[in-house]
């Protein structure tokens, strides 16, 4: 085999059995104006975060830890997200966080929020 039919042959070879490594090192990257938060209750349309009630606005998202988008009917997930708000006020869009992107918002010096403490009144 030449040495001009070898390069592309090893060239495909690398590709084919070291996608992992490649895809791996991909994280999301959010807007500036996203704020992290503790979601704490989903009562579609209406989701509390950091204890305030918030309302999903027309057109909102809201992307699992894979970045595919949760019809906001179906989301019943608790926990840190990072949220944006649209120009009335109302959620835009949500992102549930991964245990490494949490990670990284603090190693940026980010304030986490800390869980709220629920009160059952009888």
């Amino acid at each position: 085999m030449k040495k001009t039919q070898a390069m592309p042959l090893l060239l495909v070879m690398l590709v084919a059995f070291c996608p992992d490594f490649a895809l791996g090192q991909q994280t999301r990257k959010f807007p500036i104006d996203s704020q992290l938060g503790n979601l704490t209750a989903v009562n579609f349309p209406q989701f509390t975060i950091n204890g305030q009630q918030m309302i999903m606005g027309a057109g909102g998202q809201i992307r699992g830890v894979d970045n595919l988008i949760i019809l906001p009917s179906t989301a019943n997930y608790i926990g840190l997200v990072r949220y944006q708000l649209d120009i009335m006020g109302n959620l835009h869009r949500v992102w549930i966080l991964t245990p490494d992107e949490v990670k990284e918002a603090e190693s940026e010096g980010q304030q986490i929020p800390k869980p709220q403490k629920r009160f059952l009144f009888f």
